[in-house]
């Protein structure tokens, strides 16, 4: 595990201070950092001061060579870009150009891409079923509806494989939505046209992206409506 020190600002009393920080993992040369990782555990500090624990984010690139063919995920808190290039703080991951490289912006989303694609699962087509997810609570209970949705994992039960949701509202967890995975393999035909797209940087996938490419695809639809027209 590499490791390197940074300084940062305790939010409760002010103090600044040097804490040692780790700006990268490999789990599979060093799995015992997964737990780590998932827990927030590699994150935390502890103010010298007061004694305050609390997280320290920083960028962060977590990097699994075998789960999936191989993933990257890279930690940016509040970044304001939507697309990270392979240069910079990852130009040795040229590798990862075909293979899912996401950024994302907090430590549930850096969770959730890890069950993903440890699940064997796409996340792109994981933003689709969230989306339509969220569309069909919103006809049903419309006063209920989460704000957003996490994947935790998949599991089998009597009713056979289901995809399980973790439910947020108002940032606040509200429990968990089971669902047919079934309904995932649907999206994974429906949404063909925007798979054929690739994904080559280090990019957000999330609901925000998902919501572009279902646009990009409408338009597209309307131009060959037009062209079929102009035609006739």
């Amino acid at each position: 595990m590499i490791t390197e020190e940074d300084s940062i600002i305790c939010p409760d009393c002010g103090h600044e201070q040097q804490i040692t920080i780790c700006p990268s993992v490999n789990v599979t040369t060093d799995p015992e950092l997964r737990e780590k990782v998932l827990s927030g555990e590699i994150f935390l500090f502890t103010c010298d001061e007061c004694g305050c624990s609390g997280f320290a984010g920083h960028p962060f690139v977590y990097e699994d060579k075998e789960a999936a063919g191989g993933f990257l995920i890279y930690l940016e808190p509040d970044c304001p870009d939507r697309v990270v290039g392979v240069d910079g703080d990852i130009a040795d991951q040229v590798i990862y150009r075909e293979k899912p490289m996401r950024l994302v912006g907090d430590l549930n989303a850096l969770k959730e891409k890890i069950f993903i694609f440890e699940a064997d699962l796409d996340d792109r087509v994981m933003e689709l079923f969230k989306m339509l997810t969220l569309t069909k609570l919103s006809s049903d209970n419309p006063d209920q509806v989460p704000d957003h949705l996490l994947f935790t994992k998949v599991q089998e039960n009597e009713e056979g494989k289901q995809i399980v949701l973790a439910a947020f509202k108002e940032n606040k967890y509200i429990g968990v939505l089971e669902l047919p995975y079934s309904l995932y393999q649907t999206c994974v035909v429906t949404g063909g046209p925007i798979w054929d797209v690739p994904t080559v940087d280090c990019a957000a996938v999330d609901q925000e992206w998902i919501a572009e490419r279902l646009k990009e695809c409408d338009e597209d639809d309307g131009e060959e409506e037009e062209d079929d027209h102009a035609e006739q």
